[in-house]
């Protein structure tokens, strides 16, 4: 007679556990945690500055005869920009178009030739940009600094 006794207590218990549960409301444990700490690496962050333009020493001359003319922009000597790794001569026509982007720790990057061309073709404003920049190793990532910027007029 014990055995049918357990036979309808477990379902009952079972029951009684379930109707407990769905009535008990159910509330979201809360926990707040402050706590501060100092990091084990500094950071800080550097601004490229222009280079210095009496550091700097472009010849530039826009030569004509007749109806042709060649415009040269070259730079002498320049001082490294603090921060810098690469420095750089970038010449733009006057029709902001940019012909030219030299790296100026090679020769060849030091000077821009226009080649002789006819004079409407020349005529205008040509500007000139040395900036420095920080190339980040192994990175195609590069930080650009301020330009130093001069301008030659063609007539």
């Amino acid at each position: 007679m014990q055995g049918k006794g357990i036979i309808w207590q477990v379902p009952a218990i079972i029951l009684a556990v379930v109707l407990l549960m769905i009535s008990v409301p159910a509330s979201p444990a809360h926990a707040k945690f402050n706590d501060t700490d100092t990091g084990a690496m500094a950071v800080t962050a550097a601004r490229i500055p222009a280079p210095a333009a009496n550091t700097v020493t472009v010849t530039k001359s826009c030569d004509s005869f007749l109806w042709f003319a060649q415009a040269k922009i070259s730079v002498g000597n320049f001082s490294a920009v603090a921060y810098a790794n690469y420095h750089e001569l970038k010449i733009i026509d006057p029709d902001g178009v940019v012909q030219f982007t030299g790296d100026l720790s090679k020769s060849s990057g030091k000077s821009y030739s226009s080649g002789v061309q006819s004079v409407s073709n020349l005529s205008g404003t040509w500007t000139y940009q040395i900036r420095g920049y920080y190339k980040v190793p192994n990175s195609t990532n590069a930080w650009a600094g301020q330009p130093l910027t001069g301008t030659l007029n063609c007539p």
